[in-house]
Order: C-alpha cells, then sequence, then structure tokens
C-alpha cells in the first residue's frame, strides 16, 4: 500500500500589521462634521451630516439621539412643528391624529403651546422621514410630488395619506429605503 504524503502547510505567521488597531476614529470636535480614517500611514476624510430631522431646528441642532431625546422629554411647541405642518399641508385632524390629541386641542394651540409626548415623538419621526426623502430625492419639490402620488406598494394611497399614523410612517419610511436601495415604488 502506498503511503499518503501529508501537504506540509506553513505555519500562520500573524500579520506584521493589526487590521483593528490600524484604523483610528478621530471624534468629531463640536459642530465638525469630519470622520477621519487612518491606515497604512493613509489618512481619508468623510463628511457626515451632523443632526436629525429637517424642519425641527432643535433636531437640525442635536449631536446625538441623547440629545434628540432630551427635547423630546422637553416636548416640541406648536411652532417647532408648523415647518412640517405647513409643508406637509395639514389639516386639524391630521395634525390631532399625529400629535395623539383631539382636533379642539389642536385648535386652541398657540406658537408657545406644548404638543405632549406622542405628538413630539411623531412629529420627530415625520421630520426625520422628511430629511431622508429630501436627501434620496434631492429637493423638497420632488419629495412633496412623491408624496402626494398614490402608491403600489402602500395600496394605492399617497404617502401623505399614511405618514401622520404611526404604522403608516413605518410603511412610507420603508417605501422610502426600498427606493434607496433600488427598487421602484
Amino acid at each position: 500500500m502506498a503511503s499518503k504524503k501529508t501537504k506540509p502547510y506553513e505555519e500562520s505567521h500573524p500579520r506584521e500589521e493589526n487590521i483593528v488597531s490600524d484604523f483610528q476614529y478621530e471624534a468629531p470636535y463640536g459642530n465638525t462634521t469630519a470622520f477621519q480614517v487612518e491606515r497604512s500611514g493613509h489618512s481619508k476624510s468623510y463628511d457626515i451630516p451632523s443632526g436629525y430631522g429637517f424642519f425641527v431646528p432643535a433636531f437640525a441642532k442635536a449631536n446625538s439621539m441623547a440629545e434628540v431625546g432630551e427635547i423630546l422629554d422637553q416636548n416640541l411647541l406648536s411652532e417647532d412643528i408648523s415647518p412640517i405642518v405647513d409643508f406637509l399641508d395639514l389639516k386639524i385632524q391630521e395634525i390631532a391624529k399625529a400629535a395623539s390629541v383631539s382636533p379642539s386641542t389642536v385648535s386652541r394651540w398657540d406658537n408657545k403651546s406644548p404638543i405632549g409626548t406622542p405628538g413630539s415623538y411623531q412629529f420627530f419621526k415625520i421630520d426625520e422621514v422628511i430629511k431622508k426623502g429630501v436627501d434620496l430625492f434631492g429637493n423638497t419639490t420632488l419629495l412633496k410630488q412623491w408624496l402626494d402620488s398614490p402608491n403600489m406598494a402602500l395600496g394605492n394611497m399617497a404617502p401623505i395619506k399614511l405618514i401622520t399614523s404611526m404604522i403608516g410612517l413605518e410603511w412610507v419610511d420603508e417605501a422610502l429605503d426600498a427606493l434607496h436601495f433600488g427598487n421602484v415604488m
């Protein structure tokens, strides 16, 4: 019987450079929106959009979700959401639905009226979807056209009709994600 020849394998040697420790994250300082990676003596910077949301200035200035949480805990004011209401052309009933209050409560709001925690959260999510849509379509005009058009993926409903409910907002968000990845919606 012939004996099997064993194949000699090279002993593994650790690489000269450690990939994990070779990456270095330079934390942004202040409102800087740069992410810098250094690897093998080469450096590359990436611009990172800062802030959250699109229309609400307090969200746009936030540097972390912890800051967004603090803003939401303090409750948004009616004046904070007015750019969203104007952009989406929301009626009192739709504002009330999104804010989880009655239409009569909305009609009594003045500019400094807090809209409550559930409403603050919903309008934050709406603002995030608007930001995602503007990033995808390039401007508010094209986003508004998409929001106002019936969409097969959403049961032939216009996204604008769904955006004030929590589940509807999730569907609109998912439709934008699908578009981002090349699906027709």
